[in-house]
This record gives C-alpha cells, sequence and structure tokens, in this order.
C-alpha cells in the first residue's frame, strides 16, 4: 500500500505539472484574457480599478517569476559545489537538473533521486545518505532562507508573508495553493496598500 500511494503521488505530481503547462500555455495564447475576464465581472464603476490592480500584480507576479529563475540559479551552484565536495560523479548534469526542477514545488526531491541513485552505485549507502542529507540541507535553505530573500528583493514582499503565503496555501489547497500563493500574496498587498493610501489620503483631508 506505500508503494501504491507513492506511486499515485508521483504521477498525479506529473499530471499536475502538465496542467500547469498547458494553462500557461493557453493564457499565454490569450494575451488578455484574464483582463477582459475582469471587465466582464467588475462593476463599471470599479473596472478601471481592478484593471490596474491587475496589471500592477502582473507585474509583480512577472518580477516573481525572475526571482524563480535566480532561485533556480541559486539550487543549481549549491547543489554543484556540494556533490563536488562527495565527489559524487556528473555532478554537472545533477545540478543541472537540480536547477529546472526548482521550478516546480518540490522539486528538489525529485532531483534528488537520480543524484542518490548515482551516489549508491558509485559509493554505497553511506555516500547516498550524505547525498541526500545535502539536498535536504539545499531545501531548507532555499525554502526558509535563500527563497524569501529573494521574493523580498525583486517584489517588495516580506520574508515573513512570502513563508506565510506558502505555508497557508500548501495547507488548503495542497500543490496549486503552494504554486499560487505567492502570486495570490501580491495581488492582495496591492489591495491592501491601496486601502492604506486612501486612509491616509482622507486623513490628512479632515
Amino acid at each position: 500500500s506505500g508503494f501504491g500511494n507513492t506511486v499515485s503521488t508521483l504521477f498525479g505530481g506529473v499530471a499536475n505539472v502538465a496542467l500547469v503547462v498547458i494553462i500557461s500555455f493557453y493564457m499565454s495564447v490569450s494575451r488578455d484574457g484574464i483582463e477582459s475576464f475582469l471587465r466582464i465581472i467588475a462593476p463599471i464603476h470599479k473596472e478601471a480599478y481592478v484593471i490596474d490592480v491587475w496589471k500592477r500584480s502582473q507585474r509583480k507576479i512577472a518580477l516573481w517569476l525572475q526571482g524563480q529563475m535566480v532561485l533556480g540559479v541559486v539550487v543549481g551552484l549549491l547543489t554543484f559545489l556540494g556533490l563536488t565536495l562527495l565527489g559524487v560523479r556528473n555532478a554537472i548534469l545533477l545540478s543541472v537538473v537540480a536547477a529546472v526542477f526548482e521550478l516546480i514545488p518540490f522539486g528538489i526531491f525529485l532531483a534528488a533521486v537520480p543524484a542518490v541513485t548515482l551516489a549508491f552505485a558509485g559509493g554505497g549507502l553511506s555516500l547516498a545518505l550524505m547525498v541526500l542529507a545535502l539536498y535536504i540541507i539545499i531545501q531548507q535553505l532555499e525554502g526558509y532562507l535563500i527563497a524569501p530573500l529573494v521574493v523580498n528583493k525583486v517584489t517588495g514582499v516580506s520574508p515573513l508573508i512570502v513563508i506565510l503565503s506558502v505555508l497557508i496555501g500548501l495547507t488548503l489547497a495542497g500543490f496549486w495553493g503552494l504554486l499560487l500563493s505567492v502570486p495570490v500574496a501580491v495581488t492582495v498587498i496591492e489591495y491592501i496598500n491601496d486601502l492604506e493610501k486612501r486612509r491616509l489620503l482622507a486623513l490628512q483631508n479632515e
């Protein structure tokens, strides 16, 4: 039963990744699809504001995606250094795999599979365990230190907000919640900032 659950989870994750790619493709083809949808559902007197919030959020989400690319490079470099120090063969190839898989949630664990396998084949159980520990350490550093700092640098969103949004998204909606947590948080923060500006402006006018 444990093996069956593992296989089911693995293929479920692959299916989710495929869905993300397909949905992203169609959203890219429909250039103004979301904006048109917002124009349809937003009240006439709020339409301009809703579109403005979306465009500002869209810019920050684009910056967030760039941050994810930076994270991939950082994880790849850390992986290469760690594997090289441990003496694992094909360290360059494995680090590239880690960098690419960093673009999907929990991808670092998928990237660890070939690395641990090669380490076991080349150096036995002790080397395989050390490589597994390396990937776990990199994942912890990425999730709780590097990622929040990078996202804060490129989007201006607080690291604490990033961590909380990821945890809440994962708890509420699993894979999709993890994937959408930061973009949703960015949009909500843009709206809250607008409310704060309005409040300050109202106080100044009194």
